[in-house]
């Protein structure tokens, strides 16, 4: 059966502006991530991929302190007065400690250069107005909510005083009752900022203030005291247990960064803990069959790229040997990764399914130009289930076969990867708190 990827009645060209939902999705093109980010969280809970400094997680306890109590604006629904000390935060790190060599992984480090270079200040237009999955708060909320230092609303858990206390004593204050001056300077800065018309980063301090704010929460600078109490949450052992990471966390040192893979601490992990064997199996099986569609949708978009308006016809991909040998036997990758995914657990019953929904059209044998129509197709579906209105595919199509590649998605060809992971499993963040801990 011939499947047409689709058809067009003009020649491609580029426009100046492209109507909503015919803009392009540029992340995650074959719809892969969904699966591997649910496993990644069956093997360590809460832990996110963009997560990178662990100290985020003493200024997010800190700062809910300092913010309690502290009304929002109601003509300024989208500034609150946490996202406020966010912005008081990133500002003091980058205009005191910016240049700093172990000053990295700061949120929105580009956008606060510019708006200081610019105005002096950060607001909303400048930084952000709801930090959902930016900002520090909104990559490290979740974790913090699970280990208790802030709630959903992100007011403070019931261990935020705990590591506020550790915090101040590594200040050389006598504990929290001997940060409350601190607290209450930020607590006020905070209001004043709230009470910019619109609001803004104007808390009336010099450049001491500044430092002082900076170098309470650079990333790099935690004591002994606050290092010991979060290395203790993550490694809980009640309720807030987070899966694999102690014994991820041991296994640290058996590696340096030059030769750290996902690969080979699954290996480790799995030797370590046999009751992980289910779970790291359908890691691998969904990974061996990712790759071969990730390559293979590569050297597809970097073939066709060489081509012109004329376009290129998918079913001669056929003949690269590299393309071949990614979609060789996929069918049986597509069979390994169903049957691992089902028996990881219960609870990847709804994972298999979810599989089957997106990749059935892999399921059986095929040539490799048929593999190449079904990558197209796959790749369409993909675009139009991002939106309400479906976004624009990375290539427009030109009859029944042939794709143009749109110049945004031009590039080299690079090489296969096969045996490789696609995407990660928390092992960079784990090994990125384990350096600021250590």
């Amino acid at each position: 059966m011939r499947l047409k990827i689709g058809m067009i009645s003009f020649l491609p060209f580029m426009t100046s502006y492209d109507p909503p939902g015919t803009n392009e999705g540029t992340l995650d093109p074959l719809g892969l991530y969904q699966i591997a980010d649910q496993l990644a969280i069956q093997l360590v809970p809460a832990v996110r991929e963009r997560m990178q400094r662990i100290r985020f997680f003493t200024a997010m306890a800190v700062g809910s302190l300092a913010a309690e109590g502290l009304e929002h604006d109601p003509q300024q629904r989208d500034v609150s007065p946490y996202l406020v000390w966010e912005w008081l935060v990133v500002e003091a790190i980058i205009r005191k400690l910016g240049d700093h060599p172990l000053i990295w992984g700061v949120p929105g480090t580009l956008v606060v250069r510019r708006a200081l270079s610019q105005h002096g200040y950060l607001d909303a237009r400048s930084y952000l107005k709801t930090p959902r999955i930016f900002g520090f708060h909104g990559v490290y909320k979740r974790l913090a909510v699970h280990l208790g230092l802030v709630d959903v609303h992100l007011a403070p858990g019931p261990n935020a005083s705990g590591l506020a206390d550790a915090w101040a004593r590594g200040l050389g204050l006598a504990g929290l009752a001997g940060a409350k001056t601190l607290l209450s300077k930020w607590s006020a800065a905070i209001r004043r900022s709230l009470d910019e018309k619109p609001a803004r980063t104007r808390p009336g301090w010099n450049d001491e203030s500044w430092s002082e704010l900076a170098e309470a929460f650079a990333p790099h600078a935690s004591k002994s005291r606050e290092r010991r109490f979060i290395r203790d949450l993550l490694h809980g052992t009640d309720e807030r247990r987070l899966g694999a990471l102690p014994t991820i966390w041991k296994l640290q040192r058996e590696f340096n960064d030059d030769a750290f893979r996902e690969e080979a601490l699954h290996d480790r992990l799995q030797e370590e803990d046999r009751s992980l064997q289910p779970l790291l199996e359908a890691i691998r099986a969904y990974e061996s069959f990712a790759r071969s569609l990730h390559d293979a949708f590569d050297v597809l978009k970097s073939e066709a790229t060489r081509f012109d308006t004329q376009g290129f016809d998918v079913t001669q991909i056929a003949r690269d040997e590299d393309f071949k040998l990614s979609v060789q036997g996929l069918h049986m990758r597509f069979e390994a990764a169903h049957r691992a995914l089902g028996e990881a657990s219960v609870m990847n019953a709804s994972l298999q399914n979810l599989f089957d929904r997106r990749f059935g059209g892999f399921a059986e044998p095929m040539d490799a130009g048929e593999c190449a129509r079904r990558i197209c197709i796959r790749h369409e579906a993909v675009q139009r289930a991002k939106s309400a209105d479906g976004k624009r595919r990375w290539f427009d199509g030109i009859g029944t076969d042939r794709i143009y590649v749109r110049h945004q998605y031009r590039e080299e060809r690079r090489d296969i990867m096969p045996g490789c992971y696609v995407h990660d499993y928390r092992g960079w963040p784990i090994r990125r708190f384990y350096g600021d801990l250590s």
